[in-house]
């Protein structure tokens, strides 16, 4: 090797437990910035919402919780808290349909409750893929390499 030969003090050991210093920091920062974002006005309920999933979304690997998105999350902790209620009330019921005999005869209906649910999982859906939070919403949100030959595609 040619050139000056380095001394032993400049080196830094690596130390085992770096990695687990890096993750409790990296864990510690996402839950400060999801308490810093959270609103004022929550629920209980949604509030024990936006205290699991806030963390997992200020995470700075994944990056999406940020000022301009906590009307998204506060959605999101809506309707989760709103399908776990529709849902625990689902037992309760005999059967998602019920029979009514009219004057056209005997017809299946489905319970209203039904339709709440189905409605409500729609709309957790739509956001969940707003948030990226299923694989498949996860890898449409990376970013891709773009058009090499395209000089608009810098401004996008």
């Amino acid at each position: 090797m040619k050139g000056r030969k380095p001394k032993l003090d400049n080196v830094v050991p690596m130390r085992s437990d770096a990695g687990v210093d890096a993750e409790k920091l990296r864990r510690d920062t996402a839950i400060r910035e999801a308490r810093r974002l959270r609103p004022r006005n929550l629920t209980p309920e949604l509030r024990r919402e936006w205290d699991r999933v806030a963390p997992l979304l200020a995470d700075p690997a994944i990056g999406r919780l940020k000022s301009h998105f906590v009307d998204t999350v506060v959605e999101y902790c809506r309707a989760v808290v709103r399908l776990r209620a529709l849902r625990e009330r689902m037992p309760e019921l005999d059967d998602e349909t019920y029979e009514v005999t009219g004057r056209n005869g005997s017809q299946m209906k489905s319970r209203p409750e039904v339709a709440q649910l189905n409605e409500t999982w729609r709309h957790w859906r739509s956001l969940v893929a707003m948030l990226g939070l299923s694989p498949a919403d996860e890898r449409n949100m990376a970013v891709g390499q773009g058009d090499l030959f395209d000089p608009s595609d810098g401004y996008f």
